[in-house]
């Protein structure tokens, strides 16, 4: 049962769902079944210094570390690396390439950390790794008595080394969480997210390539062969903890009493390959591509990869819907394929029909791997690398310190106004989240959202503070209230017919928009018309002629529509007009003009336009009741296109008219 939201206090988020028992869905032994020993190598921990903030949980002092970075709040995360002992093993066991579980031993470490909480220490020094009870690809992190501290999930996996040594086992990107004996003593709940860890670990098994058959030799995407990326919901064996949304951090002046804190929010990914091709994974520059680093990869002779983006949406008490979060881009970079229907399909750079992969969300929060939206033609997928936060002389190479330059930039911040009242009031708020897939024609399955509930809780400190939760609304069972598409159809279904209202696509050859259109009685005769513009991948791309192709495309200027327009029927006349975009600066907000045949709202000049991924709120009341309508949509004006209206004809009334728009240029 979900629990209560007033008692939860957790450093980065809330979890709704308990770890996953793994013993139920593990594959049945078989002759591709068997084990893998790791020893010696080094371990990274990481912690989220504002998690370590909020519990009031120092780093009283590090011993024998390889590596080490003092975190900063807000800025840096605190990494100390530390060296696992040659005389101690881990057994992983594998079912072909793939990891299916943990076996016995442990890996110990040489040095360690000694943590403190108002005046308790905990000597973590000696500390080891060793499978997770309770989950199937999991670890904890115990003492030197070998008592659990921490545990570790959501696993990036795979072999590394040089050429075809490939003698180096590790687990990247993993979820650290508090276990039970921790969260107690700092009377948080178990699973509190505060960082992330990786191991690196050596082995002698190198493990066969895939095989040149089967399934892992698929086919790129093509015409009528598109790519098939799904969201899934990974309450799944093979992750550790059920995926769930965070509140990773505050921007350091959340009170009880404050109203414009702002708080970053993000969540764990698991997706599928749910189509017939392999889809490319390479990470930025190929830097892992062993033997071939550097080189552009098929099929379009790049690094060419997925892009995660994720929103946060209130629908207030009157039904309205707003944006009020916007991420930036994560650029994906390695699969798992995990859980695929050819055991021979190992982890990589391309994610192979029917497998599996994840994202934690301290791999999320890395400010290596995010960057802006505007770098990104949606439609096509396609990166200007040219130009970029990693590339900005152009040169191939990735810049040192690229990315994001602190832990705020690129994550999507959420105003505290926006989670309080009178706005929360009776409101329902909405996380959503996407991969941006090159060749994918079905995007809404690459889709998916979750309703969530805030809270905020007072940490009894001195001098006052406060601390931001997130949790799954709806999640009993695991999973019940995941759904695929986009949140825009759970404010108004395409799939349902309704009386005044209608949610339709404009496709474009630039990308793909939706309209949500809702009509209702506002008395005295009066009509209130609500519009959602929905922007999913159109945009407007101006390539520079110096850098027009991949893989050195550069793109200088990137924008979505700045106009949209109402008509009206001879003597209309229209009050409460409201407009509402994913900000609130009231000084960027579209105008509104009526004259006596239409209402159109426009984007401040070189401002505000309607990028992909973001969706705006249009209203006004009206005295004309629903009839025939013809909505503009202006694009972006550029030197060689001018401005390109786009026209979507909707019928309202008993009949609602769901097809047949156009695109007029």
């Amino acid at each position: 049962m979900r629990a209560s939201l007033l008692a939860m206090f957790v450093a980065a988020a809330s979890i709704a769902a308990a770890p996953v028992v793994a013993a139920s869905t593990a594959p049945a032994p078989s002759a591709d079944d068997g084990s893998w020993f790791a020893s010696g190598g080094r371990t990274r921990i990481e912690f989220n210094p504002d998690a370590l903030r909020r519990f009031d949980l120092a780093i009283e002092r590090v011993d024998g570390a390889l590596d080490r970075v003092e975190g900063v709040p807000g800025l840096r995360y605190d990494a100390s690396e530390f060296a696992a002992l040659a005389a101690s093993d881990l057994q992983f066991n594998h079912h072909g390439a793939a990891l299916s579980g943990i076996g016995g031993g442990a890996l110990r470490h040489a040095g360690g950390l000694v943590l403190r909480h108002r005046g308790e220490s905990f000597d973590l020094r000696g500390f080891a790794l060793r499978a997770s009870a309770d989950t199937r690809l999991g670890l904890d992190l115990v003492d030197a008595q070998g008592r659990a501290w921490f545990t570790a999930d959501h696993a990036h996996y795979g072999f590394e080394g040089d050429g075809d040594a490939r003698d180096v086992f590790a687990m990247r990107h993993m979820n650290l969480r508090l276990a039970p004996r921790l969260a107690a003593l700092l009377g948080a709940r178990p699973g509190a997210v505060v960082g992330g860890l990786d191991l690196h670990a050596s082995t002698s098994a190198v493990p066969a390539l895939a095989p040149a058959g089967g399934v892992c030799n698929a086919p790129w995407p093509g015409p009528g062969n598109p790519a098939g990326i799904s969201m899934i919901y990974g309450a799944t064996t093979w992750t550790g903890w059920s995926d769930s949304v965070y509140v990773k951090r505050d921007s350091g002046d959340c009170t009880p009493s404050s109203t414009s804190c702002r708080i970053v929010v993000n969540a764990d990914s698991t997706l599928r390959n749910s189509g017939a091709t392999a889809v490319a994974w390479y990470e930025k520059f190929n830097r892992n591509q062993p033997g071939a680093e550097g080189v552009p990869q098929p099929p379009y002779a790049n690094d060419q990869h997925p892009y995660l983006i994720w929103n946060l949406y209130r629908v207030d008490s009157a039904g309205r819907i707003r944006q009020i979060g916007a991420s930036g881009v994560k650029h994906a970079f390695y699969t798992v394929n995990f859980a695929c229907t050819d055991p021979g399909c190992g982890p990589g750079h391309v994610i192979y029909p029917q497998c599996e992969d994840t994202y934690s969300n301290y791999n999320n929060d890395g400010s290596t791997y995010l960057g802006p939206r505007s770098e990104i033609v949606p439609h096509t997928a396609v990166w200007g690398r040219c130009g970029s936060v990693y590339d900005a002389n152009c040169d191939g190479v990735n810049d040192d310190g690229s990315g994001a330059q602190d832990l705020f930039q690129y994550r999507m911040l959420v105003d505290e106004s926006d989670l309080l009242p009178p706005k929360s009031t009776g409101a329902r708020y909405y996380l959503e989240y996407w991969y941006v897939v090159r060749d994918d024609d079905a995007i809404y399955d690459s889709m998916a959202y979750r309703e969530v509930a805030f809270t905020k809780s007072d940490l009894g400190t001195t001098p006052p503070s406060a601390a931001w939760d997130v949790d799954l609304v709806g999640d009993v069972p695991a999973g019940a209230d995941y759904h695929d598409g986009p949140a825009l159809n759970h404010w108004l279904s395409p799939a349902v017919a309704l009386v005044n209202a209608v949610n339709t696509e404009l496709a474009t050859p630039l990308g793909r928009v939706r309209v949500a259109v809702r009509v209702r009685a506002a008395g005295s005769g009066h009509w209130r018309y609500e519009f959602a513009l929905a922007n999913f991948d159109y945009a407007h791309a101006q390539v520079d002629p110096a850098h027009p192709t991949e893989p050195n495309l550069q793109l200088d200027a990137n924008h979505g529509f700045v106009r949209f327009s109402v008509p009206l029927a001879a003597g209309t006349t229209v009050s409460d007009l409201r407009f509402d975009d994913a900000d609130l600066d009231g000084g960027n907000d579209w105008s509104v003009a009526t004259t006596t045949n239409a209402v159109t709202w426009s984007a401040p000049s070189g401002a505000n336009s309607l990028d992909w991924g973001m969706l705006y709120h249009f209203e006004f009341v009206s005295t004309a009741p629903p009839a025939d309508m013809d909505l503009g949509l202006v694009g972006t004006a550029t030197t060689s296109e001018g401005e390109l209206p786009y026209v979507v004809p909707i019928r309202f009334g008993d009949t609602i008219f769901v097809d047949g728009y156009d695109w007029i240029e």
